[in-house]
């Protein structure tokens, strides 16, 4: 990893710059300057006032980064999007070629596969939960049936949200953005876990194809968490990537 670069990191959902520091403490050892946006409703930054969807995201992030650019001109930035960040990482890639020199996409739901049946199976049952859980007696079981429900249904991140944040999450849960990967064109480099349950490599194997300038490397036995437990991997990929 070269020292003429800057490393821009947009966490997935959830994260922030307090998550990724085990990451970025390891990264400035091989980078000039690192640098974690914290994204709406997390780290730092409140909720916004109105329900965003990822392109409301991407228009936040876009004056971020070019306020950094501003502080380093003559550096070459490379883009990191986990996960949800990922997502937001895509569409602001497709909409403005010169954000970035090159691009990392990790655990990125770039596709979001509908599934109407389990939606709307899902919708009963919670349904049903709210009126079982009303009585006396199962109240105080209710936070525990809640996060196995959420669970089963892969949506675990669900039960941590509440007002303006659970409406932004149930926008941006469905918000499928693979038609933005036509328009990217910088070197984009796909790190994925083996065993990611949240976006199975099969997605980004999908992602690779659309992409003509675009390299995956898979993790042995990683999962969605990389930055979490494969740090050196990560790292390793990334410095040859850019060399």
């Amino acid at each position: 990893m070269t020292k003429n670069n800057i490393l821009i990191i947009l966490p997935g959902w959830g994260g922030s710059h307090t998550t990724w520091k085990p990451f970025t403490t390891f990264a400035k050892k091989e980078m000039q300057e690192v640098f974690v946006i914290d994204l709406p409703c997390f780290g730092d930054e409140p909720c916004p006032k109105a329900v965003w969807g990822v392109e409301e995201y991407a228009n936040f992030v876009e004056k971020k980064i070019n306020k950094i650019k501003e502080e380093y001109p003559n550096k070459k930035v490379v883009l990191l999007g986990h996960s949800f960040g990922g997502q937001v990482a895509t569409i602001l890639a497709s909409q403005n070629a010169r954000i970035c020199d090159t691009l990392i996409l990790s655990g990125a739901p770039v596709y979001r596969v509908k599934r109407p049946l389990k939606k709307a199976l899902f919708g009963c049952i919670a349904k049903a939960g709210k009126v079982l859980f009303s009585l006396p007696l199962l109240k105080k079981i209710e936070p525990l049936a809640k996060r196995v429900l959420y669970r089963v249904a892969k949506s675990p991140d669900y039960s941590k949200t509440d007002g303006i944040q659970r409406e932004i999450f149930k926008k941006v849960i469905i918000e499928d953005v693979s038609d933005r990967l036509e328009n990217i064109t910088m070197p984009t480099l796909l790190l994925w876990g083996e065993k990611d349950t949240y976006v199975p490599l099969k997605y980004a194997k999908k992602i690779h194809q659309h992409l003509s300038q675009s390299q995956l490397e898979v993790i042995t036995g990683g999962t969605h968490g990389l930055h979490l437990k494969n740090i050196d991997d990560m790292i390793k990929h990334i410095k040859t990537f850019l060399s």
